[in-house]
C-alpha cells in the first residue's frame, strides 16, 4: 500500500496536475483520502503556475476534478519530494531519467503512469483540445489501472 503518491511531467501545469486531481478523487473513493497524500511536480516547472487552461475546459465535466485543479500551483521536483514519496508516478521515460539524475536512491520508487497500458503520457500542451482531451482519457485509464496496487 503506498501512502506517499508523487505525480512528475515537464512543466507540471498539464499532465501531473491532472492526474494528481484523479488519484485523490480515487483514493477518496477507496475511503483512503485521510491516510495517503498526493503530490504532483515538474522536471522543468516555472514555480506557481496555475493548471493549464484547456485542462481545466476539458475537466470541466467533472465539478470535483476542475475544482481541484482550480488550486493547483506548479512546482518543481526537489529531493525532498523524492524522498518524502514512496510512489512516483511519471509520465514519459525522460521524466524517470531526470528524477535519477536529481537522486539516484528513488529507482525503485519510479514507475511510468502508463505501463499498465503499455504506453507513456504524451503532453498536450500548446496542442489541440483534441489531444488534451485524449491525454485526460489515457490518465484515467492509468489511473484505474494502478487501483489495485496503491491500494495493495
Amino acid at each position: 500500500m503506498f501512502e506517499r503518491i508523487l505525480l512528475v511531467c515537464t512543466g507540471n501545469i498539464c499532465r501531473s496536475p491532472l492526474a494528481e486531481a484523479m488519484v485523490r478523487l480515487q483514493l477518496a473513493e477507496d475511503g483512503r483520502a485521510a491516510t495517503a497524500q498526493v503530490r504532483s511536480a515538474g522536471t522543468k516547472a516555472i514555480p506557481g503556475k496555475p493548471a493549464d487552461e484547456t485542462v481545466l475546459f476539458v475537466a470541466r465535466t467533472q465539478p470535483t476534478l476542475a475544482a481541484s485543479l482550480q488550486s493547483h500551483r506548479s512546482q518543481s521536483i526537489d529531493r525532498t519530494l523524492t524522498w518524502w514519496a514512496d510512489l512516483i508516478l511519471v509520465m514519459e521515460t525522460h521524466h524517470a531519467r531526470s528524477v535519477l539524475k536529481l537522486d539516484p536512491t528513488a529507482r525503485g520508487k519510479i514507475h511510468l503512469m502508463g505501463a499498465g497500458l503499455g504506453q507513456s503520457i504524451p503532453d498536450p500542451y500548446l496542442k489541440h483540445e483534441t489531444v488534451y482531451r485524449e491525454v485526460h482519457n489515457l490518465i484515467a485509464a492509468s489511473v484505474a489501472s494502478w487501483r489495485h496496487k496503491i491500494n495493495n
